[in-house]
């Protein structure tokens, strides 16, 4: 009797591995424009499509699937792979005095409660230089100055690169200890300043830049994708062969993101969010940004020095370096780019808005480094701006500041600053789509250092152009 149990506990077992989870479990799409379904294959219909870094409740896990649950109350399944569950963490006190817990990241808001020295909170996200957190089964801000971020040590994370140095502390400046190759694995124990505080073979405790790692070790989380169009009507299927189900049928010269391949199957999305397989016969690369004129703004210049920083830098050089690296990463990918300015020279913000529709260019993107001078130096975090004079029709300027500002904050170490309606003059004198972006603090001793790191600035460009080819999709 007790074998025939054994087998038929067997039997139950492989037929399903479907897991509920009891309590709520948070994730964050990692890629962009992607379906969900109303079962776990692509055979069946999309109930919605998910930008990047949507935020989703994860109801239950079946096989290669989770069904989830969406902010907007959809219900619907996406493979696993599609979402980024965030590590485990805490916001701890360790300070003398108790740390008021409030309702919103600002010293105005009301406060709801405190943190005791010692104690310690589940840890969300991090938004306008505070942290949110759990608190009294709601989610509430903490100041990030005055609290630390630590983990119980049940995370990893993968590095991304060869040669990584491991540093005795949260800071470029501070001493190499030892290096790590791509793929190696560490565990986390804290995070401070966009660094990641792990642990060495020899028990030691080290630090890593956090946008040099991953905490997903999976295909879309690497940002490795292809562009291809179809050369001939094509059957979309629900796998790799013909004998899948048809989803059905793209149109000639329709365009699609590859995100894996499969004895000569490719695996796409397309621009309405479905997922399928294709046989690669019939699909072309191409360079996603053809065709497309884009104008970059490095801010500042010549007299105009922008943000003075931290350590005495000046911001207009940080500005152009970026802008110099996005320059060739939009050209790699097809597109036709100028700039405002390719030396040390000042040009009024009004005849850089004027400078965009002469050229005719599609888009406007003005790149800068924040600043809030020596007053608030603990603050940090990326912003883009858009500004509604010339568009009061979001789907111009807001969609470009979006579409940048997602794909920016999914680099590990970047940290949320919003995305925001401002009258600036370089955004106003244009009928041209145009966004502003923010990068970091230079007034933040610490960020300062992260922005001026030329590894930092790389990972930082090839975001950028993902939330360019984001916005033209």
């Amino acid at each position: 009797m007790k074998k025939n149990i054994i087998i038929l506990l067997i039997i139950i077992l492989s037929i399903s591995s479907t897991v509920v989870y009891g309590e709520t479990m948070i994730g964050y799409t990692n890629i962009s424009d992607i379906g969900i379904y109303d079962n776990p294959n692509y055979a069946s219909s999309k109930t919605c499509v998910l930008k990047l870094n949507s935020k989703v409740e994860i109801l239950k896990e079946e096989n290669e699937w989770f069904q989830i649950k969406t902010e907007d109350k959809n219900l619907g399944w996406i493979e696993k792979y599609f979402v980024t569950v965030p590590a485990t963490k805490h916001v701890i006190n360790n300070t003398d005095y108790n740390v008021n817990i409030r309702k919103g990241p600002s010293t105005s808001t009301d406060q709801v409660g405190q943190l005791l020295p010692g104690e310690h909170a589940k840890y969300i996200s991090t938004y306008h230089s505070w942290h949110i957190i759990e608190y009294n089964n709601s989610e509430y801000y903490i100041a990030s100055w005055l609290t630390d971020i630590i983990s119980d040590g049940s995370d990893k994370i993968y590095l991304l690169y060869d040669n990584i140095n491991i540093r005795d502390n949260s800071s470029i400046n501070s001493n190499v200890i030892a290096q790590g190759n791509k793929y190696q694995t560490y565990t986390v124990y804290g995070e401070k300043n966009g660094w990641l505080k792990i642990k060495l073979p020899d028990d030691n405790f080290g630090y890593i830049a956090g946008w040099l790692t991953s905490y997903d070790l999976n295909y879309y989380s690497e940002g490795h994708l292809d562009y291809k169009y179809a050369t001939d009507g094509l059957n979309i299927r629900s796998g790799p062969s013909t004998d899948y189900t048809k989803i059905e049928s793209l149109d000639a010269t329709s365009h699609v993101k590859v995100i894996n391949s499969e004895n000569g199957w490719d695996k796409i999305i397309t621009n309405d969010g479905q997922v399928g397989w294709c046989k690669n016969d019939y699909l072309q690369s191409t360079l996603p940004l053809s065709g497309k004129k884009i104008l970059l703004d490095p801010g500042h210049g010549g007299k105009d020095p922008g943000s003075i920083s931290y350590s005495g830098k000046y911001e207009k050089y940080v500005n152009l370096n970026v802008s110099i690296k996005l320059k060739e990463k939009l050209e790699s990918l097809g597109a036709t780019v100028y700039m405002t300015r390719t030396g040390d020279t000042y040009i009024h913000n009004i005849e850089r808005g004027k400078m965009a529709d002469k050229l005719g260019v599609d888009i406007l993107l003005s790149i800068h480094h924040n600043s809030l001078g020596s007053s608030k130096p603990d603050y940090f975090g990326l912003s883009t701006y858009y500004n509604t004079i010339n568009y009061s029709d979001t789907r111009y300027g807001y969609d470009l500041a979006e579409a940048l500002y997602l794909n920016a904050i999914t680099l590990n170490g970047v940290y949320r600053d919003g995305i925001y309606d401002r009258n600036y003059q370089v955004l106003r004198e244009t009928n041209t789509p145009a966004a502003l972006i923010e990068i970091g603090f230079m007034s933040n001793p610490q960020e300062e250092l992260n922005v001026n790191t030329d590894s930092f600035q790389t990972l930082m460009v090839e975001k950028l152009a993902n939330g360019i080819m984001d916005y033209f999709k």
